[in-house]
């Protein structure tokens, strides 16, 4: 929480940024035609935000593009630091820029529909790619093009044209190992089951493969094996897709440890009597626009649901896993702290007039990120990982409501492992079931705590009962909330169809609530059997003996 010394970045209690903490600085063919990036400028400004000195990365960069306000790859560059900043509307001013320069330049069109995805802007990324594809049909990175183009489709439900795109890819790169997984990905979303699993096992045994490749295509093997009831080689696949993946882990590891060291110092810290003080003077800071909820818990214990469901409400509008909290919360407050300053010291001692600085900075970086007014509406702050910033939630947000997802542990943990994800310093953990298991009772060990604390409002709401009779929860979760019932929230995978999710379960709440993810764990009892001991606590605290 203390300001860091200058050469050293932030670590932050919580999920890094899903589009990556860093900029990426990849110039297209287009930008040697400009004059040369100023490169002291530019260097200074990713070094500044790999510090996470935001602020100051961007103030380079506008320094850089004011010399050269025709630049490509520098417009890109801004915008994404933008976006990232959730400065959202100078960042559109920055694309729309880039684009009426170049509307007819294929590189630069190409480079901004990366850019786009970078910050999961898809649409606006498919649009470019099309044009660029459009320009330049026999270009070089026509197969790149293609493939990306397949990947975002896919992101957004609409499996014929990615599989297009994904074939037409092939056709000109038939070897290429990420267009082959690609296709066969969107072959098992179409159906084609065999089809799929024939291409994951040969990437697998093929030795010219990326390790990325080969990891995720144990994965999807491992998924196909589950869903046939072939367990235990569905296990052997997962342990494979580890191995692999264990091998570039070692950096992700030592920031989990820093997050988790800073975590456990706070929750061990935090004291009833402050967070009674902190509740008292809540009510003289200023009011906003609406009220607020966080739906949070430990990841895949039903929180994407809730969100869906919840969001699917007129009266409603959710905040899909934005890092909006820890960015420009969490940071800037640590930042107004002498060094070395524990993490409930600092929250201590923020003064009102910070505390409403950080409100308003919040408010303002929601609604610029939901990229439509709030209107008074319920916000809902969606994110399974700011259970490890409930101190700060009670510091800064005492109306603020909580619901709190619950699952059997056990499912949360094989869930977790089984789940492809990037490699960061969250699903790290997920690379052994032992330290799965330990970050999960590490998360809930932090919840039962503050439980016991805050004087948020606060609900428990079980997965199982929502599998069981979702209307029952969904009623109980909006007069919780002070909404009134609606039954547009029961249809809400129809309207997940047709929306961008930023949870790696975008492809699951397409669908209606299914029973099979409950008491899956015990397909894999034999493997689960040496974490056990380290879950029977929160076995038993929620109910699930």
């Amino acid at each position: 929480m203390a300001r860091k010394p200058r050469n050293r970045p932030v670590k932050t209690p919580t999920v890094p940024q899903r589009f990556g903490a860093q900029i990426s600085h990849a110039a297209g063919p287009a930008a040697g035609r400009q004059a040369a990036v100023p490169d002291v400028r530019v260097a200074k400004a990713k070094h500044a935000w790999s510090l996470r000195r935001y602020d100051e990365a961007i103030r380079h960069y506008e320094a850089a593009l004011a010399r050269q306000p025709r630049h490509p790859m520098l417009l890109a560059d801004m915008a994404r630091a933008k976006a990232l900043r959730f400065r959202f509307a100078e960042a559109e001013e920055l694309f729309a820029r880039a684009e009426r320069l170049y509307p007819d330049d294929a590189s630069v069109q190409r480079m901004l529909a990366r850019t786009y995805g970078q910050v999961q802007r898809f649409e606006d990324g498919i649009r470019c790619y099309r044009r660029s594809i459009e320009l330049e049909p026999e270009s070089p990175e026509r197969s790149e093009t293609l493939l990306e183009l397949a990947k975002m489709l896919e992101r957004l439900h609409r499996l014929e044209e990615a599989h297009e795109c994904a074939e037409q890819a092939l056709a000109t790169a038939p070897t290429a190992a990420a267009g082959r997984f690609t296709l066969a990905t969107i072959e098992r979303r179409r159906g084609n089951l065999s089809r799929a699993e024939s291409v994951w096992r040969e990437l697998v045994v093929d030795e010219r493969v990326p390790s990325g490749v080969v990891a995720d295509s144990w994965y999807e093997l491992a998924a196909l094996l589950d869903a046939a009831g072939q367990y235990d080689e569905a296990f052997e696949a997962l342990l494979k897709a580890k191995t692999v993946l264990n091998r570039g882990a070692y950096s992700y590891r030592e920031e989990a440890e820093d997050i988790a060291r800073t975590s456990r110092t706070t929750f061990a810290q935090v004291t009833a009597e402050q967070v009674e003080r902190w509740a008292a003077v809540g009510g003289s800071l200023e009011p906003l626009a609406s009220p607020l909820a966080l739906l949070t818990s430990h990841p895949r214990s039903g929180t994407t649901l809730l969100e869906q469901v919840l969001d699917s409400h007129p009266d409603a509008i959710s905040a899909d896993e934005l890092q909006v909290m820890p960015e420009l919360v969490y940071i800037p407050l640590g930042q107004k702290a002498l060094s070395g300053t524990p993490v409930v010291k600092a929250l201590d001692g923020a003064t009102a007039d910070a505390l409403n600085g950080v409100r308003r900075d919040y408010w303002t970086a929601m609604q610029a990120a939901l990229r439509e007014p709030i209107a008074g509406r319920l916000l809902i702050d969606k994110n399974p990982e700011l259970t490890l910033l409930l101190p700060l939630v009670a510091r800064v947000f005492p109306e603020m409501s909580i619901i709190f997802a619950l699952r059997d542990p056990r499912d949360v943990v094989l869930s977790c492992f089984m789940q492809r994800l990037p490699l960061n310093a969250v699903s790290v953990h997920y690379l052994s079931l032992e330290a799965t298991a330990k970050k999960y009772a590490a998360t809930m060990r932090a919840w039962l705590k503050m439980r016991g604390l805050t004087k948020n409002r606060w609900l428990e709401v079980r997965y199982e009962d929502c599998v069981a009779n979702l209307e029952q929860q969904a009623r109980r979760v909006l007069e919780f909330l002070g909404l009134p019932w609606n039954e547009s929230v029961l249809e809400y995978h129809r309207r997940a169809q047709n929306k961008h999710i930023h949870s790696p379960t975008y492809e699951a709440v397409t669908r209606p609530v299914y029973s099979s993810s409950v008491g899956r764990w015990r397909n894999y009892q034999a493997q689960l059997a040496p974490v056990l001991e380290v879950l029977q606590p929160y076995i038993e605290a929620f109910g699930y003996e």
